[in-house]
């Protein structure tokens, strides 16, 4: 089986610290399919973009980097705060990290987004396309913020 840490191994001493941007297209959101392993098996899941942030990085750095290596945008402008995301990822009852995800509106980049390597594909998606593919533990926080709002929210991931 492979390992379902997913945080780069650098960084696995210390807990996940994301950050995540949510691109618009009227009313689509843009999204980037990645594969996790979620029950004990290798899945592709859609996620926003984003990821870590690395040490030293301050979370809108972070969140500029990302979307150049999964989408080759910019960011132009400053970001808006969404909401944060605040969970634990268990198995067999024990704690393996936490983690924090803040997630911030991109309403404007430029560049056509497009999948690099470092994903497996991008699709855009309404909020019905959202609530029909979005299943992975951690969906649960930006499926409550989509339909109802909301500044933070708890999460948990359970193997």
């Amino acid at each position: 089986m492979s390992d379902p840490d997913f945080r780069e191994p650098h960084l696995r001493h210390v807990d996940f610290l994301g950050a995540f941007g949510i691109l618009r297209r009227g009313e689509r959101i843009l999204f980037v399919r990645n594969e996790r392993e979620i029950d004990g098996r290798r899945t592709e899941v859609w996620d926003l973009p984003g990821g870590q942030v690395e040490a030293g990085e301050l979370l809108v750095e972070a969140l500029r980097r990302e979307l150049r290596e999964e989408v080759a945008v910019e960011c132009v402008g400053d970001p808006a705060f969404a909401f944060v995301q605040e969970g634990e990822r268990c198995a067999s009852d024990r704690r393996l990290y936490a983690w924090r995800s803040f997630f911030f509106e991109v309403d404007r980049f430029d560049g056509e987004p497009s999948a690099t390597s470092e994903v497996l594909g991008v699709r855009w998606m309404d909020a019905t396309e959202c609530f029909a593919e979005l299943h992975a533990p951690y969906h649960d926080s930006f499926l409550r913020w989509l339909e109802r709002g909301g500044r933070w929210f708890d999460s948990g991931w359970r193997d």
